[in-house]
């Protein structure tokens, strides 16, 4: 039996590999969202989906056209510390796929975090439906793709479910749910790491 990746990422956090994790992910992270907000001059509402121990939602709420910046996980371990570490932040114990915010987000973000579903098209589309604004943005980071051949044995690795899609799977998953303007791009490569895939579409209405 596989394990469940909420459990596994809730006992990483109990040992305190949450904050290798931030850390391991930082230079993607800050390029993803770079990109993201690149020509901005709006003020936006932020979601984090899957937001570990919620560094990014820290970090982006100190960021001055933030208006607000929540984080979900299902892992509790990471909900736990990102209320030890920011007591009055905004971060939610839920199911991604059931839970949907009070007030929709301009930005939607996710790292690491989109595979590890059985079903992305249902996650992108649940988001999409419920979670994301009129012309928002939604862009997430993975590592774990077809044109990163180091990552195909993290499942077996692990023991955990990870589905495989390379970048043009992942853009018209995108567009099936219903997102325009859906480009890839990569980030933090070196001659050691592909990058990480960077999936980013737009709700235009």
């Amino acid at each position: 039996m596989q394990n469940k990746a909420t459990e596994l990422f809730s006992d990483w956090a109990d040992i305190g590999k949450d904050e290798g994790m931030a850390e391991a992910h930082s230079p993607a992270v800050n390029q993803i969202l770079e990109q993201a907000l690149s020509g901005n001059k709006s003020h936006f509402n932020f979601i984090d989906a899957g937001c570990g121990n919620g560094w990014v939602v820290r970090k982006v709420r100190e960021m001055p056209l933030c208006l607000s910046a929540c984080g979900i996980d299902g892992a509790k371990g990471m909900i736990e510390n990102a209320r030890r570490i920011d007591p009055g932040g905004d971060y939610h114990l839920a199911d991604l796929l059931s839970w949907s915010p009070t007030v929709k987000a301009e930005l939607i973000f996710s790292m690491e975090v989109f595979y590890y579903f059985k079903s992305p098209e249902e996650l992108t589309r649940h988001i999409v439906d419920n979670w994301l604004a009129p012309s928002g943005r939604l862009i997430i980071g993975i590592d774990h793709y077809t044109g990163n051949p180091d990552s195909h044995s993290w499942p077996e690795d692990l023991n955990v479910h990870m589905t495989l899609k390379d970048a043009d799977e992942w853009i018209q998953l995108f567009r099936d749910a219903g997102l325009s303007s859906c480009t890839t791009s990569k980030a933090n490569v070196s001659k050691k790491f592909p990058g990480t895939l960077v999936v980013s579409g737009d709700l235009i209405v």
